[in-house]
């Protein structure tokens, strides 16, 4: 099957599918905008849930406890028109609303391709269909895991329709995708990031895991040595620990089926989120411990850390050879050509972390000099990097695939104001399609941050702080009744003395406070605001007041959760539509990557240029 007809056989919306979800979008969003961007700062002191809830805080609660994982019913086109009231603008059906969200959500049938489909359709360009399954979590955390594991699969299927063995992950971060797609399938890997801390660490990161890999020659060097030659090689355990090595020194080749790999079980543990197990050295074992290793590849066995290396990348000295023969001139002269040939080898399969802040405009010429044919991936890019990913796939024809998981909506630049007028800036982070600009479409920054929120995740019941989030509320009735604070501004500059500035955040107050009498005195002092001002008696009573008030806040809270898909969804099909008013593209579409539990920002939005 060619690589045209396989591309047809993929689930996608077409354009007009596209454009009539969008549509709906529209009129659903415009009409909850009340609720999705409301603040929760503001909820008292705006009497929010008054102003815009006639339902019952308890039956909000009630329908969102039922959904302990949500439930997609798609009856038809839901009727709008009885979920606010017509006079007040108060939501007054819930189960309408409901209705709605899960209408406008990407789980409406047809709007996503599921991620197996796209594999199980290039399963024969895939180039480790025949090799177990790596335990990614012995050296990443389980989020970390679940993600780079079912990624790297995917790219490494559309790298192989094109023939690429290049790579560019844009917002690399801590390079735990791009290095397993170098080490897992040798693909040269370029991580671009923006912070020289990650890129730093991700070259640590690189230091380490090369000396790890020469730790393994020395040891085996060690264990050749003590062993006779004669000895059967599946029968060898190394009997030495493992020393810190210069990571210039010279490694050997090695002759196919001389070792096998070490099980990672008998190394250091790894920490969460960190490579950590590329430690300077490993830790000594007794010889007990040692006997309890095993080389044994067999079906029943895990793969380890270094079942992923690909070959060349660890090379280990032949363990039936004789150690203490004299090597002639001609001989010495050819094991030097193979260590130079081995260490470049070995470098290959270690990623390269760029630093480089990337915009539509980046010349990838002048960051990549060896700049070939490639893939582009980015793994929750944040903000305006995952548009710009998208802008950089069209507009460069080196770039044949893109796959881009987008994250922080909260961080999107857009290109009109509430009032549709045009902000004066270069490029915008939303929107980016033409059917979109026309409407001059406004989200605002309130509601891409209730888009962040995961729908998912807080109906199992992780992922909404209601504690800092009151907290946070009754602070701002204090502020206003106190101390005359009557609002918040985004400028840098305030107007008045009554307005605080965006950078007079409490941030991370509440995990460090001990009671709400000590976070309200902590915030007022960050604040810049004197807090003898008010008792610790009246700042008691506050609480008190609004803790009989506290369940409206978590419902209203509940429903900006419920609305969440909806302005992620009009947010993945701007993009979108974008890929589809461009040319020469064969298949764009956007895949359900990840579990949305152990992932919330589970889209990617994918194209592929005609091969």
């Amino acid at each position: 099957m060619g690589c045209l007809e396989m591309f047809a056989h993929l689930t996608a919306p077409n354009s007009e599918k596209i454009r009539e979800s969008m549509e709906s979008l529209l009129q659903f969003l415009q009409m909850t905008a009340q609720i999705s961007g409301a603040h929760t700062v503001d909820f008292y002191t705006k009497d929010v849930w008054k102003n815009h809830v006639a339902v019952s805080p308890e039956s909000v609660l009630e329908i969102f406890s039922q959904q302990q994982k949500p439930c997609y019913e798609f009856r038809g086109v839901p009727d709008l028109s009885n979920i606010f009231s017509p006079t007040t603008n108060q939501l007054v059906n819930l189960e309408s609303f409901v209705e709605a969200v899960q209408y406008n959500s990407l789980m409406h049938p047809g709007l996503c391709t599921p991620v197996e489909e796209i594999l199980e359709t290039f399963a024969s360009q895939r180039a480790d269909k025949h090799v177990k399954e790596i335990k990614t979590d012995q050296f990443m955390n389980d989020k970390k895991s679940h993600e780079v594991g079912i990624m790297s699969q995917f790219v490494v299927a559309l790298a192989n329709v094109y023939g690429i063995k290049q790579v560019i992950d844009l917002g690399a971060g801590k390079g735990y995708l791009s290095s397993y797609l170098s080490m897992r399938y040798d693909l040269k890997v370029y991580g671009i990031d923006s912070s020289h801390t990650n890129t730093d660490g991700a070259n640590e990161r690189n230091r380490k895991l090369k000396k790890y890999w020469k730790v393994y020659k020395t040891d085996a060097r060690t264990t050749s040595k003590a062993k006779k030659s004669d000895q059967k090689t599946e029968g060898l355990l190394p009997k030495n620990s493992c020393q810190d090595v210069n990571a210039d020194q010279d490694i050997s080749r090695q002759r196919e089926g001389d070792i096998r790999c070490p099980r990672l079980s008998n190394l250091e543990p790894c920490r969460d989120d960190d490579l950590s197990l590329l430690s300077d050295s490993s830790k000594r074992t007794s010889n007990k411990e040692s006997n309890k290793a095993t080389f044994d590849n067999s079906s029943d066995s895990p793969f380890s850390f270094l079942d992923i290396l690909p070959s060349g990348a660890v090379e280990m000295p032949s363990m039936s050879q004789c150690v203490s023969r004299v090597l002639s001139e001609q001989e010495k002269e050819q094991r030097k050509i193979e260590n130079i040939k081995a260490k470049k080898l070995t470098e290959s399969h270690v990623y390269s972390p760029l630093t480089s802040y990337v915009t539509a405009d980046t010349e990838l010429h002048d960051i990549i000099t060896d700049l070939e044919e490639s893939m582009m991936v980015g793994l929750h890019t944040c903000g305006d990097l995952a548009p710009n990913t998208l802008r950089i796939f069209t507009s460069k024809p080196e770039i044949r695939a893109v796959c881009s998981v987008g994250c922080c909506y909260h961080f999107l630049s857009e290109q009109f104001d509430e009032a549709g007028k045009e902000q004066k800036t270069e490029s915008w982070g939303f929107p980016m399609s033409q059917y979109l600009k026309e409407r001059r479409w406004y989200i605002g920054r309130n509601a891409r941050m209730s888009a962040c929120l995961a729908l998912e995740r807080v109906a199992v019941g992780q992922g909404l702080p209601t504690d800092s989030l009151f907290y946070r509320a009754v602070l701002q009735v204090i502020c206003k009744e106190v101390y005359g604070i009557t609002q918040r501004s985004y400028s840098l500059v305030p107007q008045s003395k009554n307005i605080l500035k965006i950078d007079q955040r409490v941030g991370k107050i509440f995990s460090k406070s001990s009671s709400f009498t000590d976070y309200v005195r902590k915030s007022l002092k960050k604040f810049g605001q004197d807090d003898s001002k008010i008792s610790d008696h009246e700042i008691v009573g506050y609480y008190q007041k609004y803790e009989t008030r506290r369940n409206e806040l978590e419902a209203f809270n509940r429903l900006k959760v419920f609305l969440a898909p909806c302005i992620e969804a009009l947010i993945l099909l701007d993009r979108l539509c974008y890929l589809r008013e461009q040319e020469n593209l064969a298949w764009s579409g956007l895949v359900k990557m990840f579990d949305p539990v152990k992932s919330p920002r589970c889209y990617a939005v994918v194209s592929l240029k005609q091969p």
